[in-house]
């Protein structure tokens, strides 16, 4: 990349901040086939949350790296043993949600191309909000929950996707302990729960929405300014255009903005709703999601402002509703019931936010 014009390198990145694409070049070097040289880095450039690598190592295995937040990181490897030396060969990768694909092949007379398909990575790549690069674990080095802050302010934190696993984590934790208190200890368990759930749900809803845009999907905020999330007070006094000027001076996009200002109450289901709908055309009722359990994950929400302004100890999940509605219990068998819910809803939703394509 250092032989590469500045303005050449920001064209490169901005034409493959996609979810997904080609890339292919000739490299030349005299030391690429020599197991004397150690090995390094041939490509590297961060895009937006992607990060795009091609890594030679000491034993002369060639790997392309991509990584992103709703992919994690993957990896596909070719061993230059196999490939035919010559001082420039031809280099292509290609990425998707689903997969990616690596091709190397030699600049001589009947040269072939060796070929290899992704796999997950031990080692996870992740791009800080500066765009430095981090590496996360390697193998046999399992990391999780990793935030890095400079000056005060963060600089990396967990991904949506690994912010809802340490959800789940910790309420497979809670829902493991055990106590002499009998009945009233599943009562604490299941509201610990449904408090957790919330919460995890809340954080990944407004992590994943922001990560969308940094993989190369252009938010609709027109949409999402005409939208009930912003009162006609607001959109009459010019609302959207402070929002727009203010992103500009802190050098981050409008959708940054918005949330900052937290504008977007993703706690609450039809602001979550109406927010992914109008920004990326996602409908929570289309995504593969049967409708009973969008009304329990609707219900949790509310049993849950509940259990923290009420009493932690609520028995009765709905008591304001009874007669004429049935009770719900509070025990582990609703928990249960509502943390495969709420885990069916994320893993639906994060496959619908994957196959969202950048129009350009």
């Amino acid at each position: 990349m250092r032989n590469i014009p500045p303005n050449i390198v920001e064209q490169i990145r901005e034409a493959i901040r996609r979810p997904e694409g080609t890339v292919s070049f000739e490299y030349s070097s005299d030391v690429l086939f020599d197991p004397k040289v150690p090995g390094g880095i041939l490509f590297e450039i961060a895009s937006g949350a992607h990060l795009f690598r091609v890594e030679r190592d000491a034993e002369l295995r060639l790997s392309f790296y991509h990584a992103s937040p709703g992919t994690n990181t993957r990896v596909a490897t070719i061993d230059l043993k196999n490939v035919e030396s010559s001082s420039t060969v031809f280099l292509a990768f290609s990425w998707t949600p689903t997969e990616i694909n690596f091709h190397v092949g030699p600049r001589i007379a009947n040269g072939q191309l060796v070929f290899a398909k992704g796999i997950p990575s031990p080692r996870q790549f992740r791009v800080g909000k500066d765009g430095s690069i981090f590496q996360v674990g390697d193998v046999g080095v399992k990391v999780m929950g990793i935030s890095v802050y400079q000056n005060g302010k963060p600089t990396l934190q967990p991904t949506a996707l690994d912010a809802w696993k340490s959800t789940v984590q910790a309420i497979r934790l809670v829902m493991g302990g055990s106590s002499d208190e009998g009945y009233i200890f599943d009562v604490v368990v299941t509201n610990i729960t449904l408090s957790i759930l919330v919460t995890g749900f809340e954080a990944y809803c407004k992590t994943r929405f922001l990560e969308i845009e940094q993989e190369g999907i252009k938010p609709n905020v027109d949409a999402l300014f005409s939208s009930k999330l912003f009162t006609r007070k607001e959109r009459d006094a010019g609302y959207p255009d402070v929002i727009a000027s203010e992103a500009e001076v802190d050098h981050i996009s409008v959708l940054q903005k918005i949330i900052e200002k937290r504008k977007i109450k993703f706690q609450n289901f039809k602001y979550c709703r109406t927010a992914y709908n109008k920004a990326y055309g996602i409908k929570f009722s289309e995504i593969g999601v049967p409708p009973n359990d969008l009304q329990l994950l609707q219900s949790v929400i509310r049993y849950r402002h509940q259990i923290v302004h009420v009493s932690p100890l609520l028995g009765v999940l709905n008591q304001s509703e009874v007669p004429p509605e049935e009770p719900v219990f509070s025990n582990r068998e609703f928990g249960n019931d509502a943390l495969k819910c709420f885990d069916t809803f994320i893993a639906k939703l994060h496959g619908a936010t994957l196959h969202l394509r950048r129009l350009d």
